[in-house]
């Protein structure tokens, strides 16, 4: 694996120079967890955490690293880290923070598409679909919508949600999916590309995690059934994550969004 599988390109390399960051080595954050992260580079993971100077400069969450960044990096242990320096984001997928006004919550960042996935059989809303579609295009991520589980519905429910999909815009990428027949699966891998980042949007429960278990070709994330009492999804995936596909790509699993 090379820095360039990982997503790394000719601005990061520019910047670095012109900061005067080459003598570190450089990898991207994969996981975050209580200010301790997980570090990818072309030699492994490596658990990390933030040097005190940019703990006590950083202003707001922002200036903290996030899955997806860039970070310039020095070893200090066999499998140990240490952040210096937080590289500049070209994209970041955020929303507001649950009861802090001033404060973004940040979902992902370099993200170069989203994938946007809704179960047909009962998560299916447009307003949401389009609330999500607008986070991506504040973002300037380019979209591509998944409607999932199209196993549980007749074909004339998929064609009318299809159909309703469609015509809100008909420039974004729609996919029928089924993690359980692989319906869908092909059309999907179509799209991914080596050193391109796609992180997966969408509320609990709608398969999110199934599909990168498919993507992956094997179960890595945890997945659950749904409720049958309330038809809703359990938060399986409980904090953000980062995985570089072997057929190439990176995609982040994120909790799920209401």
């Amino acid at each position: 694996m090379t820095l360039e599988d990982l997503g790394y390109n000719n601005e990061l390399a520019s910047y670095r120079k012109e900061q005067g960051l080459e003598a570190f080595d450089v990898g991207r954050v994969i996981s975050e967890h209580k200010e301790r992260y997980g570090v990818r580079t072309p030699e492994g993971t490596f658990d990390a955490e933030i040097i005190g100077n940019l703990r006590y400069t950083a202003q707001k969450r922002e200036d903290f690293p996030a899955v997806g960044d860039w970070v310039a990096i020095s070893a200090y242990d066999d499998d140990k880290v240490l952040i210096h320096h937080v590289l500049p984001r070209k994209t970041m997928i955020a929303r507001q923070a649950v009861g802090k006004h001033a404060e973004l919550q940040i979902i992902a960042t370099n993200i170069d598409y989203a994938f946007i996935v809704q179960a047909v059989d009962r998560d299916f809303n447009i307003n949401r679909l389009e609330r999500y579609i607008t986070i991506c295009h504040t973002a300037k991520v380019n979209p591509i919508i998944i409607l999932n589980k199209i196993d549980l519905i007749e074909k004339s429910e998929l064609e009318e949600l299809l159909q309703q999909v469609s015509e809100r815009d008909k420039n974004i990428p729609l996919i029928a999916l089924s993690n359980e027949t692989g319906e869908g699966l092909e059309k999907i891998k179509k799209h991914i590309v080596t050193g391109q980042t796609y992180c997966l949007l969408g509320s609990s429960g709608v398969g999110k995690s199934s599909l990168l278990n498919n993507l992956i070709g094997e179960e890595q994330m945890k997945t659950s059934h749904i409720s049958e009492s309330t038809q809703r999804g359990r938060h399986v995936t409980t904090h953000r994550e980062m995985t570089v596909l072997e057929s190439g790509g990176i995609i982040i699993d994120n909790p799920g969004m209401r």
